[in-house]
Formats: C-alpha cells, sequence, structure tokens
C-alpha cells in the first residue's frame, strides 16, 4: 500500500511539473536575457531541510546556494536568481529523521529557460516546466 501511495505522491508531482506557466523575467547586470526560477516540491510525508546550489558552468561562485527548511507536503520558490539561455549544473541534498538521510543528486540544466522543478519523494527528481 506505502508503494501506492510514493507512486501517487510522484505522479502528482510529476504532474505539478506539467502544468504551463509563464516565468518571471528581469533584466539582470550585464545581461538582456532575463531569468528563470527553481521549484522546489516536498512531496513526502516528513520535513526537510534542503541545499541547493546552482553553478552556471564556467562561474566561480553559484546563482543559488541556499538552505531551505521544507514542511511536508510544501513548496518553496526561488525567483529569478538563474539567467535564461545559459548552461548550469544542479546540486541537491535532503536531511530528514529517515534513515535515507542524507540523500543527494545532481543535474546538468542546459540551456535554462523555463523553471526548473525539483521534485523530493522517496528520490530526488529534475523535471523543467514545458510551457
Amino acid at each position: 500500500m506505502s508503494l501506492t501511495r510514493s507512486r501517487r505522491t510522484f505522479l502528482a508531482g510529476m504532474g505539478i511539473a506539467g502544468v504551463a506557466g509563464i516565468a518571471g523575467c528581469v533584466d539582470g547586470p550585464g545581461s538582456n536575457r532575463g531569468a528563470t526560477d527553481v521549484i522546489l516540491h516536498n512531496e513526502a510525508e516528513v520535513s526537510r531541510t534542503v541545499e541547493v546550489t546552482v553553478t552556471q558552468r564556467g562561474a566561480e561562485s553559484s546563482n543559488i546556494d541556499n538552505s531551505l527548511d521544507m514542511d511536508p507536503h510544501s513548496r518553496q520558490k526561488i525567483n529569478n536568481e538563474v539567467i535564461m539561455d545559459s548552461d548550469y549544473d544542479v546540486e541537491v541534498t535532503y536531511t530528514d529523521d529517515t534513515g535515507e538521510s542524507p540523500y543527494s543528486e545532481s543535474q546538468e540544466w542546459n540551456d535554462a529557460g523555463q523553471p526548473l522543478h525539483i521534485l523530493l519523494n522517496d528520490q530526488i527528481v529534475f523535471a523543467v516546466q514545458i510551457g
């Protein structure tokens, strides 16, 4: 039965990632390309501390280097910190009270344009929003 709940939660999270939306766009210093978002979804039944690092390839410092405390079934948006049309390396680690903790994943985010959704359940899933 817990397998079904995890599957439903995962599928619900994937549905969230598929929802069409418009990324907020602003002109960053020295750039006219705009910016996009990183949105984290804690789909688990437990609270988690989530470490997120997003670094533009070739850069010396990270665009995003945050630690977030997330309640169960919550969502946090990191707004307009990623310059569009660039390549990034994304690293996510979460800790909680389960035996599976800490858990880490990394992902390349090439040609960033639409928001990146990061779904946290029994694993970490990266999904770029479509539309």
